[in-house]
């Protein structure tokens, strides 16, 4: 009996199965029309309270986003025009750097050689003086000399005189006295 029960059971659970099963494949039109008509309600509804927003959200999202492009198009290319100009700058000052350097270089070399032309001059012109006072110094000796000579000449030939002696007397006193000198 028992396994009578379960093969009624069984069999009663596939047609009640089956008449499920065709109760959901076939159209109920009652339910069919109102879910239609909620929605078409719920449509309604969205359109009329939800949808102006929403486009207006997305509309006012789409212009937010092409203006920042807008604003970062520009903001680039003032970016690239600052960058010209900036290389623009950095060139110029290299340029003038360059200039300077060029003229600071062609000032001291001018410089160095008025300066080695200046003391050029001033050597020469202390040589000259060198040469004159040596010159002087030369002809005060020389005069000074003279003068000495001429002195010791004159006080041999007294002596001799003086002292009429003999010539080897004499010789003797010229050496003595050429000795004293």
């Amino acid at each position: 009996m028992p396994s009578e029960n379960l093969v009624q059971s069984s069999q009663h659970s596939q047609t009640k199965a089956s008449s499920d099963a065709g109760a959901l494949l076939s159209p109920d039109i009652q339910l069919m029309l109102l879910t239609w008509l909620s929605f078409f309600i719920l449509l309604v509804i969205l359109k009329r309270f939800a949808w102006k927003p929403i486009l207006q959200a997305l509309d006012a999202r789409e212009n937010t986003i092409r203006q920042s492009i807008e604003d970062a198009e520009k903001t680039r290319a003032e970016y690239l025009r600052i960058e010209e100009k900036r290389t623009q700058v950095l060139t110029e000052a290299d340029n003038q750097a360059k200039e300077i350097m060029n003229q600071s270089r062609e000032a001291a070399l001018k410089n160095a050689k008025v300066i080695e032309a200046r003391t050029k001059q001033e050597a020469q012109i202390i040589m000259e003086n060198a040469h004159r006072e040596i010159s002087a110094e030369q002809d005060k000796v020389a005069a000074y000399l003279k003068e000495k000579s001429a002195n010791t000449a004159v006080e041999l030939a007294s002596r001799i005189l003086r002292e009429n002696l003999d010539a080897e007397k004499q010789k003797k006193l010229i050496n003595t006295l050429i000795e004293e000198i």
